[in-house]
């Protein structure tokens, strides 16, 4: 097998083409990062694009946009230990890796095996995640009514979403991810939604960009957020199916990824009609030498 890393993210999107039109649900994560990079939504201060090619076809890839992690996409054992030999070289200091449990397994034992300052850091397991695609749209009744958010939304938005990622990683880790360029281009690409009930804005829904591929394009909700003082009357629920409603309009697959510790939320997603059919899982990697 062979590893090879682009340098550019349209590069990564043309060479995965087919490899991601193969499971278009599982490499979604992988797609929309590169979409989002190439068309200049998202803008990051180093960026790795890796393949795993096996005579001549890609077999697997990988993507890590700094501060954040490494994003495993679907491969065999032996293409995750190449690549883990690869990374161990050009990207020694990746805080964590997220994929299939069995994609991490064999990469932290491809890790171990390359003897890098790195590797000796302790590999701690993170939060672990269903992967849902949507199968048939149910539409609960709750009062109110749903609203595409627009640029004047902004002070709203910002503070749910670092109440969100506060709420999902604590409050440290969550103010670190907050980028604030993203929200003012998701603002203003209608990729964020509210639920309000007479004049009150009580819940929120996003989506990621689209990815196209020749298997048809696939759109990934999130985040849905509910502030606590308004949950537990339906509103992240039908949020989530009226903008789930409009993207199926469009054509497009309809997926999330959803907390599996969450019961509340994986129940209510089940109930929208998404049915479970993958689960992924994180690695952080701490101390070392």
């Amino acid at each position: 097998m062979e590893v090879v890393r682009r340098a550019w993210a349209e590069e990564f999107l043309v060479d995965t083409l087919h490899y991601r039109a193969a499971q278009p649900v599982r490499t979604n994560v992988l797609g929309s990062v590169a979409v989002s990079v190439a068309t200049k939504q998202r803008r990051y201060r180093e960026t790795w694009w890796w393949l795993v090619r096996e005579h001549g076809e890609v077999v697997g890839a990988a993507l890590r946009t700094a501060p954040h992690g490494l994003q495993l996409g679907p491969m065999s054992d032996g293409a995750a230990r190449c690549l883990a030999a690869e990374v161990a070289i050009h990207d020694d200091g990746f805080p964590w890796v997220m994929g299939s449990p069995e994609t991490i397994l064999a990469f932290l034992d491809g890790y171990r095996a390359s003897g890098s300052p790195g590797s000796t850091r302790s590999a701690l397991e993170g939060r672990r995640e269903h992967i849902y695609e949507l199968a048939e749209l149910r539409i609960p009744a709750v009062e109110g009514s749903w609203r595409v958010a627009t640029s004047e939304d902004y002070e709203i938005a910002r503070t749910w979403f670092l109440a969100f990622l506060e709420f999902v990683d604590g409050p440290l880790e969550g103010a670190a991810r907050y980028d604030d360029d993203a929200l003012r281009q998701r603002l203003r690409a209608g990729a964020l939604s509210f639920w309000s009930v007479d004049g009150e804005t009580v819940s929120m829904a996003g989506h990621a960009v689209a990815v196209s591929t020749p298997a048809g394009r696939v759109v990934r909700v999130g985040p849905v957020f509910t502030p606590k003082g308004f949950r537990g009357r339906g509103y992240g629920g039908a949020v989530t199916a009226r903008l789930s409603a409009t993207l199926v309009e469009t054509g497009a697959t309809v997926m999330l990824h959803a907390d599996a510790d969450n019961a509340t939320s994986n129940a209510l997603y089940q109930r929208l009609g998404f049915r479970r059919c993958d689960d992924v899982a994180s690695v952080r990697l701490e101390g070392g030498t």
